[in-house]
């Protein structure tokens, strides 16, 4: 029997390297909007999800921290009817714990990241248990956070753009790149729907199913079924912020 040709071996090897998903984290960054499926590749490889975690806490400490001003100046008109010395002891309250509201932010971030995940890892399980893998979804939801993140960027530049003075209720603290606006900014579950909906959270979902699609192999009608309860209850979150006099959306 004729020994196997070394060279014949290594060509198996060789395509594999080949084919390898080139870059990492930084090119990641670029690649989620341009190119995703570069990143579901390296993820795949085992791309791991805390580095864009840590870009994403840090974006919303940036941008909790230029909203200080634009939140003092709700306080201080008063759309509460409280009396000076109340104002001015929430006005001094808040500054005290503006600093911790900004530490908060990673672990608020990592909490809607873990059940996030979660809750997406249940249901590929239920789908594709063989090839389920918690790390891999919450490496998905990582990056997909970074298109989600924009959103909350655009905002923040307008407001400061447009800058504190020009506030005027807390109707004006809010932004949205989706229908809603041209519904009126209300607070019901058609309004909630609406905001859930904007330009760069349709991407967001999107992206999220071509990845579980890619990741885990099944079929991309399969991955909606995924991520229908992420929206679900990001409607909800929505819903319930809006009762308490809503965010920036």
């Amino acid at each position: 029997m004729m020994a196997d040709d070394p060279n014949k071996l290594q060509e198996p090897i060789a395509a594999t390297v080949a084919e390898a998903p080139k870059g990492g984290f930084l090119q990641s960054i670029i690649d989620i909007f341009v190119d995703p499926f570069k990143v579901f590749a390296r993820i795949e490889a085992g791309l791991t999800w805390w580095k864009p975690f840590v870009l994403v806490s840090v974006a919303g400490m940036v941008l909790g921290y230029f909203m200080i001003p634009f939140q003092l100046k709700i306080m201080q008109l008063n759309p509460k009817g409280l009396s000076e010395e109340q104002i001015q002891k929430m006005v001094e309250g808040y500054r005290k714990m503006a600093p911790l509201t900004l530490i908060m932010v990673p672990i608020v971030m990592i909490v809607i990241y873990l059940i996030v995940s979660g809750i997406a890892h249940l249901c590929i399980n239920i789908m594709a248990s063989t090839r389920s893998n918690y790390k891999k979804t919450l490496s998905l939801v990582s990056f997909c956070g970074i298109i989600a993140m924009i959103e909350q960027i655009i905002g923040t530049v307008v407001l400061k753009m447009r800058g504190v003075d020009t506030i005027e209720s807390a109707e004006d603290l809010k932004f949205s790149l989706s229908l809603a606006p041209l519904f009126g900014h209300g607070k019901g579950l058609l309004n909630a729907v609406l905001q859930s909906l904007s330009i760069f959270q349709i991407w967001y979902y999107i992206v999220f199913v071509l990845g579980i699609a890619a990741v885990f192999k099944i079929a991309r009608k399969q991955a909606i079924f995924a991520v229908v309860p992420l929206w679900i209850l990001g409607v909800l979150m929505i819903w319930v912020g809006g009762m308490f006099g809503g965010g920036m959306r």
